[in-house]
């Protein structure tokens, strides 16, 4: 989840592309290896944890929410380290 796929027109607020998207409980799939916008990632993936859960979207959340509160993001990096 990414500011960027926050949709408001005419009152209307939508969330879209759900490209890595996953199912709660779903331990079929593994996660995905790269995924090119750090900023919004929680601690856990960045550690390469192996578990999945709401935590880690509600951490993106406050991320976006700070970075539209703020208008600048919350966690800049150039790269994993960073």
């Amino acid at each position: 989840m990414k500011p960027e796929n926050i949709l408001y027109d005419e009152g209307k607020l939508k969330i879209c592309d759900f490209g890595l998207s996953k199912e709660m409980g779903q331990l079929t799939m593994p996660h995905t290896n790269y995924v090119s916008t750090r900023w919004y990632r929680a601690p856990e993936i960045m550690m390469r944890s192996n578990s999945y859960d709401a935590k880690i979207d509600i951490f993106a959340l406050g991320v976006i929410m700070a970075e539209l509160y703020t208008g600048e993001p919350l966690l800049p990096g150039s790269s994993e380290t960073d």
